[in-house]
Parts: structure tokens; C-alpha cells; sequence
């Protein structure tokens, strides 16, 4: 079966990488102003799922429990620990005589990963649409507007993190504790392809056309025809994926 190219290259710094994945984290992960102590597993499973989803460790890259924990200045325990979450949720594969290592996709993978995403996205919006505010909803058009007057410094990470915060804001407004939580795993398993995938050209401009038409959407009350829109853009981002990442046709 076809896995993902590799074959993408960065214009920007890896700190404004690592800023912008850290970010993608609190937003999918964070506690919500309450006050959380992380154990050492949670520190070890955020520090690696930084690697994982800034692109520090390639697909089907062996991870070494000895060597992570050398690098995270942590005991082989929590980080052994915090591999084993990563595999339950989908990031990392584990092999009793292997070991672990990073998840690779195949467009099957893929394929699947969206079904999913669409059918609790869409439901997370018909949960919450009520409950979005105006300035939120206005908020999020002037960031929109503010990565398309930034197109010329081909900004991935800005784009990267209105994504997820925009997302973020629709699945959050369900309220459903446990449909917040599904969806994180689901798009912790997006982000492992996503930051690749939006190094092809066209793929930021026609993810905010369709963020746009969402919003319009939002704010005009017409929460029925936002679900539709919703839905058509996140069959546009796998289709525009699978073409990107495997050509034309996303062969499996």
C-alpha cells in the first residue's frame, strides 16, 4: 500500500514550528483554566507528541525509549508509559519484538481518519451552533483575513494554528465532553499529515475559502447550510490530501 512522500521542505524556523505545534497541543489537549499538575508520562506524552506532529521523527522512524528519555531528561518508565498512550491513540505503532514507531498513513488510513472527523464534526456543529457568539465568530473572520494578507510570506504555521483554532472553537461550543475528546484523537492523527500537506501550493487558499463560507454561514443564522459547508470542506481536505501526499487519485 502507498504511505506518505516525505519529500516536503520548510521556509520558516523550526522555533516557529515548535511554537506553532505547542500551540495545536494546548488547544486540542488543554485543561481549560483549570489548574492541572502534569505527571511525568503527561510531560513525556506532550514533549513527544511535539516531535511527532512538528515532523521531528519521519513515519515509520523506530523510537527509541533510551534515547527519548535521554533527550526529555526523564527515566525510561514514563516515557515507556507515554508511548503506549501515543499508540492507543493512533500516532505511534508499538511491536512486541520491534518496539515503537511513528505511525505511517497509508490512503486508506486517511480516508477513514476523515469519515470519522466529518460525521462528529458536523454533529459536534449541530450540538453547538446555538451557543456561538457573534465576536467570536467575527474574531475568527479577521484572523481568516489576516493569513490571506500574509499569503506572500507563505504562512503555514499561521494558517496551521487558525485551523485548529477555529475547529477547535466549532467542537468545543457541543459541550459534549466525551465527542471533545474523540475528535483531539482524531486530529492528532490529521496533524501527522497535515503539517505536510500544507506545504503544497493552493492548500491554505482553498482551506480559507471554505473556512469563509462556514463563517458567513455561522453568521447569518443559517446553521443547517454551515453543517453542509463543514462537511464539504473536510471532504475537500482529504481529497486535496490524498492527491498531494499520493497522487493523483490517492491510490491505496
Amino acid at each position: 500500500m502507498a504511505s506518505i512522500r516525505e519529500d516536503y521542505t520548510s521556509s520558516e524556523g523550526d522555533a516557529e514550528r515548535r511554537r506553532a505545534v505547542e500551540e495545536m497541543f494546548d488547544l486540542l489537549w488543554g485543561q481549560n483554566g483549570k489548574v492541572y499538575l502534569p505527571t511525568a508520562v503527561d510531560h513525556a506524552y506532550q514533549m513527544i507528541w511535539i516531535k511527532l506532529i512538528g515532523g521531528e521523527k519521519r513515519h515509520g522512524e523506530r523510537l527509541s525509549d533510551v534515547d527519548l528519555a535521554a533527550e526529555l531528561g526523564l527515566s525510561r518508565t514514563p516515557v515507556r508509559q507515554a508511548l503506549h498512550r501515543l499508540a492507543q491513540d493512533g500516532l505511534v505503532r508499538f511491536d512486541p519484538r520491534r518496539g515503537f514507531s511513528v505511525r505511517e498513513f497509508t490512503a486508506r488510513d486517511i480516508r477513514e481518519i476523515f469519515e470519522v472527523r466529518a460525521a462528529l464534526e458536523v454533529l459536534a456543529l449541530r450540538l453547538g451552533a446555538h451557543r456561538l457568539e457573534r465576536p467570536q465568530l467575527q474574531f475568527e473572520l479577521a484572523q481568516l483575513e489576516h493569513v490571506r494578507a500574509h499569503m506572500d510570506q507563505n504562512p503555514i504555521y499561521l494558517f496551521l494554528q487558525n485551523d485548529l483554532r477555529m475547529h477547535n472553537m466549532i467542537i468545543r461550543a457541543s459541550g459534549n465532553s466525551r465527542l471533545i475528546q474523540i475528535l483531539a484523537t482524531i486530529r492528532s492523527q490529521h496533524g501527522l499529515f497535515q503539517f505536510r500537506d500544507s506545504f503544497y501550493p493552493g492548500r491554505i487558499l482553498r482551506a480559507l475559502e471554505d473556512h469563509e463560507r462556514i463563517l458567513l454561514c455561522l453568521l447569518d443564522g443559517d446553521f443547517g447550510r454551515a453543517e453542509e459547508q463543514l462537511a464539504q470542506h473536510i471532504r475537500n481536505s482529504m481529497e486535496g490530501i490524498l492527491v498531494d501526499l499520493f497522487g493523483e487519485g490517492g491510490e491505496v
